[in-house]
């Protein structure tokens, strides 16, 4: 009987701190998703390494296509940007958005698929582009951060 009893209470107990979670707002953590998604476009669109490196985890994990590693990414886009802003009439950025997100949460990490629109003058040249993006995130002292770009 003692068993029983001890094994209904150790139950309960779970049971008792699964409900007690706090829930996920799902719509308040896909807000902050698309915004992190936004602020790294925006960022190549102000040619600003310090408002991307911001959407970024600063990790040995991460990967950005072939770039494995904050360091690595860290040094990519330092170039990157220090060569845009080196030839401003070269890189010119006049849309740069992310739209129909298609988001998949599961705890701290985040699968996301978004359209992405440029409009602007790369290498010269004027362009237009769409496409899709794949990026992964992780939720990190409460905050979204890309883990990975593809």
């Amino acid at each position: 009987m003692k068993k029983i009893i001890f094994s209904i209470l150790a139950l309960s107990l779970i049971v008792g701190s699964i409900s007690g979670q706090e829930k996920i707002d799902i719509e308040k953590e896909k807000e902050a998703i698309k915004q992190v998604v936004q602020a790294a476009l925006d960022a190549i669109k102000a040619k600003s390494y310090d408002a991307e490196a911001a959407t970024w985890a600063h990790s040995p994990y991460i990967v950005r296509r072939d770039i494995v590693g904050w360091d690595s990414v860290s040094v990519f886009y330092q170039e990157m940007f220090k060569k845009w802003n080196d030839e401003p009439e070269n890189f010119q950025w006049k849309v740069f958005t992310a739209f129909n997100f298609d988001i998949y949460i599961n705890g701290n990490f985040a699968s996301v698929f978004h359209d992405e629109h440029f409009e602007g003058i790369f290498e010269g040249e004027e362009m237009t582009s769409d496409g899709r993006a794949h990026k992964y995130l992780e939720k990190i002292d409460g905050e979204w951060k890309v883990i990975t770009l593809f």
